[in-house]
């Protein structure tokens, strides 16, 4: 399978360590639960100190998408086999989640819950809606209201899947590093990029100032600081946030203290930054060789995770693979003439 939709710059990731990374945010919201979903007015259920419930923020509009996402959600639109979203609940159902809450605006909520229900097998949904598009700090507040317990919680981007060998590899891989060290504040999953890309993602600060240099880069590693989309040389690291989080419930008091940014927006770094900012510590999860997020909120990037997840069929991929390559060999020939 294509692993590397960010650059090339996973294999490094043979080698890996075990550590904890830490990010906050917070603010005042006036989200709103849906009174007619039955499973919205149950409580949560998650045991201590173990993640059971993730909160999946879709309600975006998906704007680089239209027309597209004039019609469907972005979250619906198919990767591959299944839509996007899907590949997301599996992932987290196979790392032991046991609650979904999706957070969605009032006009996508009536076709996704459709299509997902009240649950599957072992793993219950409950549906929450972000009335106005202000964050994705907001969009994680308003799904509070769903939650019974204090247990950390995951937090799981809504317009991004991984490509991975078995479903839940790399949030298991998260949920474990977490729970390895009961002093870290928070975990969050991470990919090596090339730091003319930096500036589209949030980036993680090491402890150390270059783990893979110091040779205890295996598996995850400790980060002090979350800087969001800063200048390549105003990086901290090479290391970008990759759609997957870990916190307890102080994230949500962080996020009610957190002051809208820019475009009256709460930002979940901003909230992150100040769990970390006591001297904490988090754990950084980093993207393995053969492993890679792919995000699916525009055109170029759908494209090319709809193509990898399409190759890696067990029925259709060979066929497509072989479809593709007389395609370019023909192209290659006309442009010849």
């Amino acid at each position: 399978m294509a692993w590397d939709a960010l650059g090339g710059y996973g294999r490094p990731f043979l080698a890996a360590s075990l550590f904890v990374a830490g990010l906050t945010m917070s603010t005042e919201t006036d989200c709103r639960t849906l009174s007619d979903v039955a499973t919205s007015r149950q409580p949560i259920r998650v045991l201590p100190q173990r993640p059971r419930v993730a909160i999946v923020p879709a309600a975006g509009w998906g704007t680089r998408l239209r027309p597209l996402t004039d019609a469907v959600s972005k979250e619906m639109l198919p990767v591959g086999r299944k839509p996007a979203l899907e590949h997301i609940v599996d992932e987290l159902s196979a790392a032991g989640i046991t609650q979904i809450v999706f957070v969605l605006s009032p006009r996508k909520e009536p076709d996704i819950h459709r299509y997902f229900g009240e649950g599957r097998g072992d793993t219950a949904f409950s549906y929450a809606i972000q009335p106005e598009m202000r964050g994705l700090g907001d969009a994680v507040l308003c799904a509070h209201p769903h939650f019974a317990s204090d247990a950390p919680f995951l937090i799981a981007l809504g317009d991004a899947v991984f490509e991975e060998a078995v479903p839940g590899t790399i949030s298991g891989r998260l949920v474990r590093s977490f729970e390895a060290d009961p002093d870290a504040a928070l975990g969050v999953v991470v990919q090596r990029l090339p730091r003319a890309r930096l500036s589209r993602y949030g980036v993680v600060k090491p402890v150390d100032p270059d783990p893979l240099a110091l040779g205890n880069y295996v598996g995850a590693f400790a980060i002090c600081d979350v800087m969001e989309k800063p200048a390549p040389l105003d990086a901290p690291s090479e290391f970008a946030v990759a759609a997957r989080f870990i916190a307890g419930s102080e994230l949500f008091d962080a996020l009610r203290a957190t002051p809208p940014g820019r475009g009256g927006e709460v930002q979940l770094t901003d909230a992150l930054r100040d769990l970390l900012a006591g001297g904490r510590r988090g754990v950084a999860v980093p993207l393995q060789f053969g492993e890679a997020r792919h995000d699916i909120g525009a055109l170029d990037s759908y494209f090319r995770a709809f193509a990898a997840f399409a190759l890696a069929d067990a029925e259709y991929g060979a066929g497509l693979r072989s479809y593709i390559e007389e395609r370019l060999q023909r192209n290659e020939k006309d442009a010849g003439k």
